[in-house]
């Protein structure tokens, strides 16, 4: 899952004679209260998620200082940018496990859920990035540093794009989790809904390889189908372009 940041990573080990140690991001785990949390505790240590994470930020995030990830607690996940630091609770993690174990096995299932933790933590990030730079946002930055999240995942990690599928399956769960209908404060808020997330992220995807994804927006209805792939092409390759003027290349 790694071989693309390890290939990076390299060439800068290359350049600089040193080997790679991160230095961006620094990591805390709260102990775990419960045997649940225990459990997904280990999951995140064993996935090698956060090392995965901790690459991108290196590589590609010019931060000028040092950023905190901490795992536990209650809160979250959230960036307080005060702290610098941003929130993760293991119960987070274990929800997303638990809608993922709905229809699919053990191993398939905590996949989903570490796919969907690595898009939160780039996400997360992506409100540091906006901060510590005063990155001029118009618009809502949630949608944005979601954005930023896909991009990153598509780009940077290996097999992404199908991480990134998950990602979205989640925001897929969560809608159908909420109520039929929405109230009126829900419609001024700094997020899009769960569904509109869902289907952001699909495009993402689909924009970044139209042949290799050719059947992911059919859900879309057959008559609007050939337009909206066409608007994710050029979402994506304006996304792009759009944030790369904010990352290390």
């Amino acid at each position: 899952m790694m071989s693309k940041l390890w290939i990076a990573v390299a060439a800068v080990a290359a350049v600089t004679g040193h080997a790679y140690a991160g230095n961006l991001v620094k990591v805390k785990y709260q102990p775990a209260t419960t045997p649940h949390e225990m459990q997904v505790k280990h999951l995140i240590e064993q996935s090698g998620v956060t090392t995965e994470f901790e690459q991108v930020i290196d590589l590609y995030f010019p931060l000028d200082k040092e950023l905190r990830l901490i795992y536990g607690g209650r809160e979250g996940p959230l960036y307080d940018p005060q702290l610098h630091a941003m929130y993760v609770p293991y119960t987070f993690v274990g929800e997303a496990l638990n809608y993922f174990l709905q229809d699919r096995e053990q191993k398939l299932a905590e996949i989903g859920a570490i796919d969907t933790l690595m898009h939160t933590l780039l996400h997360e990030a992506g409100h540091a990035l906006v901060f510590d730079n005063r990155i001029p946002i118009l618009g809502k930055e949630e949608d944005a540093v979601d954005n930023l999240a896909t991009l990153l995942m598509i780009k940077y990690v290996d097999k992404g794009a199908e991480a990134a599928i998950n990602a979205a399956t989640m925001f897929d769960y969560e809608s159908q989790d909420g109520n039929e209908f929405y109230d009126y404060s829900e419609y001024i808020d700094e997020h899009s809904f769960e569904l509109q997330r869902y289907f952001s992220t699909l495009c993402l995807v689909y924009g970044s390889n139209p042949q290799v994804f050719d059947e992911l927006l059919d859900e879309v209805e057959e008559e609007s189908l050939e337009d909206k792939q066409d608007t994710c092409i050029a979402t994506f390759q304006d996304i792009d372009e759009n944030w790369h003027h904010y990352l290390i290349d």
